[in-house]
Formats: C-alpha cells, sequence, structure tokens
C-alpha cells in the first residue's frame, strides 16, 4: 500500500494569499453543483479561475488519485443567491472531488478539495490498522 493514495475531503491543492473560496457540494433546481461564495458583483480584473478535479480510481488492486485541472470561464457559471456554482452532473459523482481556485498573475487562493469519496473510510478501521501495522512488522 506504500503507492496507495486516497480521495478525501481537505485535501490541499493550492496555498497562496488570494482570499479562499468557500466551497461546497450542493444542487441547484435539482442539479448537482459545487457552490462557492464568489459574489458576483465582485471585481476581478484579471483573476482566472481553475476547476482541480481528483478522481479516486482502483489500478490493480491499489487505490489511487488522479488529478487534472481545467480554466473555468464565469460564462459556463450559474449565478445562485448573487454568488456563482458550477452546476452539472459531474459534481454528483461520488469518486471524484473539486477545488475551484482563483489565479491573479503569480498569486492564488488556498483551496482544498470538497467531496463526497468515502473510499478511505475502509482503511481507517482497527482491522485496518493491524493489516497495516503487521507489513511493518508490528506495533512495538
Amino acid at each position: 500500500m506504500e503507492q496507495a493514495s486516497f480521495l478525501m475531503p481537505g485535501i490541499p491543492v493550492s496555498d497562496g494569499t488570494l482570499r479562499t473560496l468557500h466551497q461546497e457540494l450542493g444542487e441547484v433546481d435539482g442539479v448537482p453543483a459545487l457552490m462557492t461564495d464568489l459574489s458576483y458583483g465582485e471585481s476581478y480584473f484579471h483573476e482566472k479561475l481553475w476547476l482541480y478535479t481528483a478522481e479516486q480510481k482502483i489500478e490493480g488492486s491499489l487505490p489511487r488519485v488522479r488529478f487534472s485541472k481545467r480554466e473555468v470561464s464565469r460564462s459556463e457559471m450559474t449565478i445562485v443567491d448573487e454568488h456563482f456554482a458550477l452546476v452539472g452532473e459531474e459534481f454528483a459523482d461520488d469518486l471524484k472531488g473539486w477545488a475551484l481556485v482563483r489565479v491573479n498573475d503569480n498569486q492564488c487562493s488556498p483551496q482544498t478539495i470538497v467531496t463526497r469519496c468515502t473510499l478511505y473510510q475502509q482503511y481507517t478501521t482497527e482491522e485496518a490498522l493491524q493489516v497495516a501495522a503487521k507489513s511493518y512488522g508490528g506495533l512495538t
């Protein structure tokens, strides 16, 4: 399991000085969405938005997380209660997580992953601890 990686809430994807976006998974008119506190009325100048997507996969028998990113234009976003949201079925996927990062020149916002993925929990049991300890020669 040395090469294993797990998707879980709170994985950092960026660390910077711009204001952190509050993000949560929700719904807009019954469609899954990534909700943000990015205000419609804020001034953004040359700021860009990058959506980082983390996907939990099983490769062989090994859990792995793969990351991708894409730039998001504000025209792709929906305005909900004067805040931007990304809306689409993609945000219902229990094996994915997301972080929307603000980028302006060399600065970015500190952001972490939001996800519904719970695969990692099966590796946090007492039984899993004992198996891991045994693989390292036991607990001392």
